[in-house]
């Protein structure tokens, strides 16, 4: 089992930056070195392995091990430069974890963060777990995490506080064993009135909206929002996301009309809206 401890130490903020580039981790779970070619520059990433690679903002192409050509951008908006997400060429699926840590003669009582039903190979897993799905692309603006696929849990950390906790992301083989062997639940999860399972759903990204004013909006939204994941440079996705925050507040946030589909509105107007503050996003022809 992880042991859980704590040494008492003061907060440090770290503030992000702006730039104009992004680093991402190029993952690699199988047993054999993997290729992939990024703007005609083969990048080799040895068994079981990850390795870094820093990418301007605007768009790239990247060529499959399988021969597959994909084309993405790289958004610079927002974010630091650093662990910006990894790049999934084998279509790994990811899980989510966070691991709460307490201090000596402290009794946990509840997780810091959702319980969730995982299904894997027709096994089930139970905790505060979320499923990131098998893209392509894991953005970690979308769950940060403190610890990659190749690194571990420390036995120990540091907070200034009774307990804390971190996260990682596994790759779903080395999630099972790290559940089967290091997981120990916080709390009884018995007591809960349900633990809704977690099953990956990609963003919906655009909806044909019968309410006509719903429908402009979404449409004005998306003609801003497609300029912006093909522009070439970090300043013209900024300057593009300025427009966006701004059409947001003035209109489309607040639309006149009240209907039941406006709920979808703001689901689909949110996960546009999500893009703007991402690292990366595959593109379709």
């Amino acid at each position: 089992m992880l042991k859980e401890a704590l040494v008492f130490i003061a907060c440090i903020g770290l503030a992000g930056c702006f730039g104009g580039s992004k680093e991402f981790s190029i993952d690699n779970p199988t047993d054999k070195p993997l290729s992939v070619f990024i703007d005609n520059k083969e990048i080799t990433i040895p068994a079981g392995e990850m390795q870094n690679i820093t990418l301007n903002a605007g768009p790239h192409q990247m060529t499959l091990p399988n021969g597959e050509k994909v084309k993405f951008s790289v958004l610079g908006a927002y974010g630091d430069s650093e662990r910006s997400g990894i790049i999934n060429p084998t279509q790994t699926r990811y899980i989510y974890v966070i691991q709460k840590y307490v201090a000596d003669g402290v009794t946990p009582f509840t997780e810091n963060g959702d319980v969730h039903v995982l299904k894997i190979n027709g096994e089930e897993f139970t905790g505060p777990f979320i499923d990131l799905g098998s893209e392509l692309f894991i953005d970690s603006f979308n769950k940060d995490w403190n610890f990659g696929p190749t690194e571990s849990f420390p036995e120990t950390t540091f907070a200034n506080s009774h307990d804390t906790y971190k996260t990682k992301l596994f790759r779903a083989n080395d999630f099972i064993h790290y559940y089967k062997t290091d997981f120990s639940p916080s709390g009884d999860y018995s007591t809960r009135i349900s633990i809704l399972e977690s099953v990956y759903k990609k963003p919906e990204l655009s909806y044909n909206f019968s309410e006509p004013e719903l429908q402009q909006n979404i449409s004005e939204a998306l003609k801003i929002y497609n300029q912006f994941i093909h522009a070439d440079s970090a300043s013209k996705q900024k300057d593009l996301k300025k427009q966006f925050e701004q059409q947001n507040r003035a209109k489309w946030r607040n639309p006149q009309t009240k209907s039941l589909e406006n709920a979808h509105y703001y689901e689909v107007m949110s996960n546009i809206d999500h893009i703007f503050w991402s690292s990366v996003i595959e593109l379709s022809d």
